[in-house]
């Protein structure tokens, strides 16, 4: 009992209590339960006190490195009928919906994209090469700000290359906030048609 208290305390996950922990060769494991009794969808913002049914097997996430030893959660979730969406399984507050990674890893693997390289990213977290890239899509589709090209009026546009110059991508950055805000791949005209054709769009958006 002092052991689940003591992993629920060092996981400060919002939302959840801990079941049970084992403690495995290279890995611990602990199980994991919802403190909310409603039903959320994971692609909308339904919800639901009841339940469709249990699903058969337990959902499995890969959370922040415990020293040495991979730590993973598991919990067997309930699953809801969504009006729009059809049977789901219940979203988790602590992982995206379809990732096998809780948001704090997925975090620090997105931070780290943006200080070292993809290899390195891999070493560290003992991910491959693919996953690193899912990871970053997640995140910034999650939490990239929809309001990042509003009130351009310094920009400077440029491109990165690699594999000795056959991949290119074109960057576009807002000097007054020193930070990128579009990119896209190639490196010709093309590239930044694309981004004045986003621009125009998000503009026209905005005046609605």
């Amino acid at each position: 009992m002092r052991v689940n208290a003591g992993f629920s305390r060092l996981l400060r996950l919002d939302g959840i209590w801990v079941r049970g922990v084992r403690f495995e060769t290279d890995r611990v494991v602990v199980w994991v339960a919802l403190r909310r009794r409603r039903l959320r969808c994971p692609l909308c913002d339904f919800s639901t006190p009841h339940r469709h049914n249990r699903q058969r097997v337990e959902s499995t996430w890969r959370h922040l490195d415990l020293g040495v030893w991979r730590l993973e959660l598991r919990a067997q979730l309930r699953r809801l009928e969504c009006p729009e969406h059809g049977v789901r399984v219940k979203s988790v507050p602590f992982a995206r919906h379809a990732s096998g990674f809780t948001r704090d890893f997925e975090q620090l693997v997105a931070w780290l994209a943006t200080r070292t390289d993809k290899t390195t990213i891999k070493r560290l977290a003992r991910i491959d090469w693919d996953t690193v890239g899912r990871i970053i899509a997640r995140v910034c589709t999650d939490e990239l700000d929809p309001d990042r090209l509003h009130h351009l009026f310094e920009i400077g546009i440029d491109e990165v290359s690699w594999r000795r110059q056959h991949q290119y991508l074109t960057l576009v950055a807002d000097h007054i906030r020193g930070q990128i805000v579009w990119g896209t791949e190639g490196n010709d005209s093309a590239a930044a048609d694309r981004f004045f054709t986003e621009l125009g769009k998000s503009r026209t958006e905005r005046s609605r």
